[in-house]
């Protein structure tokens, strides 16, 4: 049907580029999305025969102490290689919030204390009642 060409230059024909390339996102789309649920099922799969295993060996069970979505926060730590070194750190860190809330002066890392504008200005002997006078 030679007459018909134009209908390829429509924007409801399905050989046009713009339609074709709508209907190759939406396939990508829902290729990742089948992707996303298949790793979610796998996960929550896990996480049931991991709580198989925890009743069968006797140990609490996080079904016993409520809500699942928030036993992270009652879990500990977990321990690396850095714990001595992040311990370290953070009690210093807490050392120096202590020491600023008592009263001692801020002074960022890198930098120097210099002398605020006060002691300045009193090392000016007289330079303010010259300025008080004119």
């Amino acid at each position: 049907m030679p007459g018909l060409s134009f209908l390829s230059k429509k924007s409801w024909h399905t050989s046009n580029i713009s339609n074709q390339e709508k209907v190759w996102i939406a396939e990508q789309n829902a290729a990742a999305e089948q992707a996303k649920l298949k790793e979610l099922t796998q996960q929550i799969k896990l996480e049931r025969e991991q709580e198989e295993f925890q009743k069968l060996t006797g140990k609490k069970s996080s079904s016993t102490t409520g809500d699942r979505g928030v036993d992270w926060m009652y879990e500990g730590h977990k321990k690396g290689e850095d714990d001595e070194e992040e311990r370290r750190r953070v009690q210093e860190d807490d050392a120096q919030n202590e020491a600023y809330l008592l009263g001692k002066e801020y002074v960022p890392e890198g930098q120097k204390k210099h002398a605020g504008d006060f002691a300045v200005a009193a090392s000016m002997t007289g330079a303010l009642e010259k300025a008080s006078t004119v």
